[in-house]
């Protein structure tokens, strides 16, 4: 008998941040929540590419991404799910360029770090505020969640 074997999606995020210090949400269409930018790793294409990729895709701009996530979760759903955060300051000029496809994105908004628990899941607000530390700190953790209702 073969054990279950955990092929989970890998997922990345970007923690965009303003110039003031605030935080970038995303309005997906295709979610009941506010979220942050990024999608899911196509197969062969690395982490941070595929973030790069989603960014430019939603947000029509390509921010300079650090070499590595500040955070890395394990979130188990109804399958499992690696999710990969990444914290990125943009200039004011990206900040000005934003625009939203329309589609998948619908608006977006910028939100400072006390007030993340207002618009997103706790989860994803504790996983930014994480993320934040991380980068500050120049460090990546390693996070799992027992059960995980975010979506």
């Amino acid at each position: 008998m073969t054990p279950d074997i955990a092929a989970p999606q890998t997922a990345t995020h970007a923690v965009l941040i303003d110039p003031r210090g605030f935080v970038l949400l995303v309005n997906p269409s295709y979610k009941k929540r506010w979220h942050l930018p990024g999608g899911y790793v196509h197969e062969g294409e690395l982490p941070s590419t595929g973030l790069a990729r989603e960014i430019l895709e939603e947000l029509g701009i390509s921010p300079h991404l650090p070499p590595a996530p500040s955070v890395i979760a394990w979130a188990p759903h109804a399958g499992d799910r690696l999710l990969l955060y990444y914290a990125a300051k943009l200039t004011p000029q990206q900040a000005r360029d934003m625009r939203t496809n329309g589609h998948e994105i619908i608006g977006f908004q910028w939100c400072n770090e006390g007030a993340l628990d207002e618009w997103l899941h706790p989860a994803v607000a504790e996983r930014i505020r994480l993320t934040l530390q991380c980068s500050r700190r120049g460090q990546t953790i390693f996070t799992e969640a027992r059960r995980d209702t975010e979506r």
